[in-house]
């Protein structure tokens, strides 16, 4: 087997790759079994000889509250557009920091636009992944490229932990001052009806 062919074979793949976006996916609600060959179809670039996702981990995404509940064990376009970013983020990120992500950048946007905005980025990284150039001027040949970009991944990926270490940080530091507002509130509220009942007598 020659390795470049293959990789130039797998690039190729790898540009052209599509991500279903919300109105490419089916319009009518699913059972598990039919998500499951579905994802499953749709993301097999990253399958690695394994399936992408199976229906315990559709339950435990479930469960640890990264994807809404079913409804009637029934499945929407809405959750598979959740299932299929989930895919790719866990590639990089633990369901502690995708959860974090998630629930962070849906302050600022719809669930929607986020996926969309995900899903085209991730394409151009494919692409940009597909357009490796052996005669542009390196330091190292094309044989050595993969570990190019596992330095990359490197460092994207600790760039994006440590965001997602920095907002997890904020959010409980916002929590910690709204409880205090509030127990300040309380603790204001008890003087006031001291007083009144003080006041009265």
């Amino acid at each position: 087997m020659e390795i470049e062919n293959e990789m130039r074979k797998f690039e190729e793949e790898l540009g052209k790759f599509h991500i279903p976006r919300y109105e490419d996916l089916p319009d009518i609600e699913l059972y598990m079994d039919q998500v499951v060959a579905l994802l499953n179809k749709n993301l097999y670039i990253i399958a690695n000889n394994d399936n992408v996702i199976t229906p315990s981990m559709v339950n435990n995404y479930v469960k640890f509250g990264l994807i809404p509940a079913p409804v009637g064990k029934r499945y929407t376009r809405k959750h598979l557009c959740y299932m299929t970013a989930l895919c790719f983020l866990k590639q990089i990120l633990s369901m502690n920091e995708i959860k974090l992500l998630v629930t962070h950048q849906l302050k600022y946007s719809t669930e929607l636009d986020l996926y969309n905005l995900f899903c085209t980025e991730l394409e151009k990284s494919f692409k940009n992944c597909s357009s490796f150039d052996p005669h542009q001027p390196t330091l190292c040949d094309e044989k050595v490229h993969c570990l190019i970009y596992c330095a990359k991944a490197i460092a994207y990926k600790l760039h994006a932990q440590k965001y997602i270490q920095i907002i997890n940080t904020a959010s409980e530091f916002e929590k910690k001052v709204d409880k205090k507002n509030i127990d300040k509130k309380n603790t204001d509220k008890n003087k006031d009806a001291k007083k009144e009942t003080t006041t009265k007598k």
